[in-house]
């Protein structure tokens, strides 16, 4: 079945002070403003748009989502936009890379979107999404 597969990375600019959290994976090592920004958005996310999601967005660094196909843009796009405004209270603006396609997976009855496997449409989504640092909203 087809399903929408979202995935956020946050990337400041080499030689930023923030640039550290583009290779951060241990979300208890953020400062907790972070922390509580993430919970608050995966919340708001996982609340508003609960009919249509999946996999729930998960609270990490860089978070991922599944969807229905219908509702993918519509999610990604409010998620992008919520980090967006999340990375300029941080002191890290404009360092939202979103990244978001629609495909065949094989099994979703996982807790978080990371665990889904090696279906086409996750390898293609993680190779674009790691294949640049470049900022903005991407469909696959």
């Amino acid at each position: 079945m087809e399903y929408g597969v979202i995935y956020i990375k946050i990337c400041p600019p080499k030689g930023s002070p923030g640039e550290w959290i583009k290779y951060c994976h241990i979300f208890s090592s953020t400062p907790k403003s972070f922390q509580e920004n993430v919970r608050e958005i995966a919340n708001n996310i996982n609340t508003k748009h609960q009919e249509d999601i999946i996999i729930p967005m998960d609270i990490t660094v860089h978070p991922g989502c599944t969807t229905t196909s219908e509702s993918v843009e519509e999610i990604a796009t409010d998620m992008y936009n919520q980090f967006l405004d999340l990375s300029e209270r941080q002191g890290i603006p404009n360092s939202i890379r979103c990244v978001y396609s629609i495909g065949e997976l094989r099994n979703v009855d996982v807790k978080s979107t990371h665990n889904l496997g090696n279906d086409e449409v996750m390898v293609n989504l993680g190779h674009y999404l790691d294949s640049s640092d470049d900022v903005g909203i991407f469909r696959l």
